[in-house]
């Protein structure tokens, strides 16, 4: 049976994920990055993504952290990691490491209605 409290946060970082493929052109994917479970508790109530943009500049790993905002419907606090495609090469060779118990997580895809409206531009 699965966690209530991960599936909420999945669901969070769904919503979260789409949201940012709307409002940045330069996101060509996100991926949720997963804790392992030894880390502390608070830690692992967040929801943290990896974003790759073409847009941005690079700048290492550098998190941003977000708290929770429940009258926007996030319940929990976000982690967001926003690298260069040329940076999230380097982290899927491992030249470029995730924090100590981070791990890339699953591709988070652009809807296709985002990718509906993206084409009619």
């Amino acid at each position: 049976m699965p966690n209530l409290d991960q599936v909420a946060k999945d669901d969070q970082a769904h919503r979260l994920a789409q949201k940012h493929y709307q409002i940045e052109e330069g996101i060509t994917q996100i991926f949720q990055i997963k804790q392992r479970m030894n880390l502390d508790i608070l830690r692992a109530e967040q929801v943290m993504l990896l974003e790759v943009n073409s847009n941005t500049i690079p700048s290492g790993i550098m998190p941003i952290r977000f708290g929770p905002n429940p009258s926007s419907g996030f319940k929990y606090p976000s982690v967001i990691l926003e690298v260069t495609p040329d940076e999230f090469e380097k982290i899927q060779t491992h030249e470029l490491p995730l924090p100590e118990g981070w791990e890339l997580g699953e591709l988070i895809p652009r809807v296709a209605e985002d990718l509906k409206a993206e084409n009619l531009k």
